[in-house]
């Protein structure tokens, strides 16, 4: 049975933190998963030509960005390193949401895709107006503060630092890692940060279905090996 991470609320996570081994054998089912969904991505390599300003190869790039970047949060998450795990949060939702709206076909989507193909900025902006356009206000008014949650970490908000930190004596500030040491990371901040990972590998999923990169059967068959993943016993890293 796949470990019960997949879906579970950030903020319960953060609640609730002391689930080692649930996190443990989440971190060997998402590892299995990505490294499974990179392979398919990497059929297409050395597939498109530089000149090429397909949609198409639009997809095949910030999928593959994605995957990479959630392959790469998940490792730094399993050594303690969630500074840099909280940084690429952000960096996947971009592709996936610049991606849904390229692939929404509009004029304006169009000539986005050309633009960013010439090296042009597009906005997370522009993705969250189109949401406006076709899910609604709520729906925008919920992305928006979903991205906002995840920009946080990028800009370095006050809270998003404090995940650094637990509290001594006198509720004195106590940086969690010194020297080399990671002893002193928060199992709340660990625990949130699994279920965020969670969220996006899902996110990242439905993207990905809606590609010519996988079928549908290809895709099941993905997440039937999730839960098919064996527990290992219990690791002991030198942190």
């Amino acid at each position: 049975m796949a470990s019960f991470i997949w879906g579970r609320n950030p903020q319960e996570a953060f609640k609730n933190p002391y689930e080692w081994e649930a996190n443990e054998q989440f971190a060997l089912e998402a590892s299995s998963l990505l490294e499974k969904f990179f392979e398919i991505l990497m059929k297409k390599n050395m597939h498109y030509k530089k000149s090429d300003t397909s949609l198409e190869k639009a997809e095949w790039m910030l999928l593959t960005d994605a995957v990479d970047s959630l392959i790469e949060a998940l490792v730094n998450l399993e050594c303690k390193k969630h500074r840099i795990t909280a940084r690429l949060f952000r960096d996947v939702i971009e592709s996936i949401d610049l991606l849904t709206f390229f692939r929404s076909g509009t004029t304006k989507a169009e000539n986005k895709l050309a633009k960013w193909f010439n090296n042009e900025f597009i906005p997370h902006s522009v993705s969250r107006d189109h949401l406006l356009k076709t899910d609604g206000e709520e729906a925008k008014a919920e992305r928006t503060k979903y991205y906002q949650s995840l920009s946080s970490f990028t800009h370095r908000k006050y809270a998003a630092l404090c995940d650094s930190y637990s509290l001594g004596r006198g509720e004195m500030l106590v940086y969690d890692t010194i020297t080399s040491s990671r002893m002193m990371v928060l199992p709340q901040t660990l625990s949130a940060y699994y279920a965020g990972i969670s969220d996006l590998i899902i996110q990242l999923s439905q993207s990905l279905s809606l590609s010519a990169f996988i079928t549908k059967t290809e895709l099941s068959e993905c997440w039937e090996q999730v839960i098919k993943v064996k527990s290992v016993p219990r690791r002991f890293v030198k942190i």
